[in-house]
C-alpha cells in the first residue's frame, strides 16, 4: 500500500501502512477470541449447585420411599438414581420438586444407596454425596434386630420420629451388670457438668457427660454400658429416665431382666441422686449414686 502525507494545522499525517492494519485486525480478533471465552465461563459458572441428600437413610420400612433433598442454586431441575452396589436400579429425570415418591418396589433386606443432582439450561450440576438406606420389614417390639431386641418404637411427639422412617430404641438382649454403682467414689456427691436429661433420646449424650467426668473404665454404670459390644454394634449406653421406663413397660417382651434389684438410668434427680426403676412394680424413684443397680444398655436405630 502507497504511504501519502498530508499536512493538517501543521502536523504530518500518514496513510496506515499495510502492516498497521494488519496489526489492528489481529488485536481485534483476540479481543473478539477473549469475549468468546468470557461468555464461556460465564456459562459454566452458571450451572447450577450441589444439592445434598436427606432422606431415606438407614433402616426404613417402606418398599416405595420418598425421597427429599436440598435446593441447588440455580436448579430447574432434578435427577436422581438409586444403586444396589453398583447396579442402577432406578432413575428419574425431570423432577421439578424437592422431593419424589418411588413408584417402583426396591428390595428388601439389602443396602441400597442414592444421590441427586440439579440441572439448568446450562447443563447438570455434580452430584449428590450418597446416602446409604435398608428396607427391612415392619419391625415389632420384642423382636430381635440390630445387636438386641426393639424395645421401643418411637410414637408422633417423640424426639426423632419420622412418619417415613422407623426408629426407636433396641435393649441387649441380657443385663451388663447385676451389682454396679452409678459413680466412682469421687463423683457419688457431685453433679455431672453441663446436667443429664431425662427424656427419650438423651440417654446417649448423659452417657458421654458421666464418662467424661467419670474417666475411662466399666466398674460404674455408663462406662459399663458404653464398653458393650454385640456383633457390629458399639454404640451402647445407659438409657434415661424416660427409655428405661419404656424397658420396663415392655419388659415381658424383650426379656431377661430381674425383679430383685432396681436398675439405674443416666439421669441425674441432683447433684447425689439418679433416677432408678424397680422393674418388679414398674416405680420410677430417687436413689444415691452409691448403692448397686442393674444394668442394661441400649441403642438407637
Amino acid at each position: 500500500m502507497r504511504t501519502t502525507k498530508t499536512k493538517a494545522h501543521g502536523l504530518v499525517l500518514r496513510a496506515p501502512t499495510t502492516t498497521l492494519v494488519l496489526a489492528l485486525l489481529a488485536a481485534l480478533l483476540l479481543a473478539g477470541t477473549a469475549l468468546a471465552g468470557g461468555h464461556e465461563g460465564i456459562g459454566k459458572s452458571a450451572r447450577p449447585g450441589m444439592s445434598t441428600a436427606k432422606a431415606p437413610k438407614g433402616s426404613i420400612v417402606t418398599t416405595m420411599p420418598t425421597f427429599t433433598w436440598s435446593k441447588a442454586a440455580g436448579a430447574a431441575k432434578y435427577e436422581l438414581r438409586v444403586y444396589e452396589g453398583s447396579t442402577p436400579l432406578l432413575k428419574k429425570t425431570g423432577i421439578t420438586r424437592l422431593s419424589w415418591k418411588s413408584t417402583e418396589v426396591l428390595p428388601l433386606n439389602v443396602t441400597l444407596t442414592w444421590k441427586v443432582r440439579a440441572g439448568n439450561a446450562r447443563g447438570s450440576g455434580a452430584w449428590s454425596k450418597s446416602l446409604p438406606f435398608k428396607i427391612v420389614p415392619s419391625l415389632a417390639i420384642g423382636a430381635p434386630a440390630f445387636g438386641g431386641v426393639v424395645a421401643y418404637i418411637l410414637q408422633s411427639g417423640d424426639a426423632g420420629y419420622d412418619a417415613n422412617e422407623q426408629h426407636g430404641l433396641i435393649a441387649a438382649t441380657a443385663d451388663q451388670g447385676t451389682f454396679i454403682r452409678w459413680a466412682v467414689p469421687d463423683y457419688q456427691s457431685t453433679a455431672v457438668p453441663g446436667g443429664t436429661g431425662t427424656a427419650i433420646g438423651t440417654g446417649s449424650a448423659n452417657t458421654d457427660k458421666i464418662i467424661a467426668q467419670n474417666g475411662a473404665g466399666s466398674t460404674y454404670a455408663a462406662g459399663l454400658a458404653r464398653a458393650y459390644t454385640s456383633g457390629v454394634y458399639s454404640d451402647w449406653y445407659l438409657p434415661s429416665k424416660d427409655e428405661l421406663n419404656k424397658l420396663c413397660a415392655h419388659r415381658v417382651a424383650i426379656g431377661g431382666f430381674a425383679s430383685t434389684v432396681a436398675y439405674a438410668s443416666s439421669s441425674e434427680l441432683n447433684a447425689k441422686v439418679v433416677w432408678i426403676q424397680s422393674f418388679a412394680y414398674g416405680v420410677q424413684d430417687g436413689s444415691y449414686k452409691y448403692p448397686t443397680y442393674r444394668v442394661r444398655a441400649v441403642r438407637t436405630f
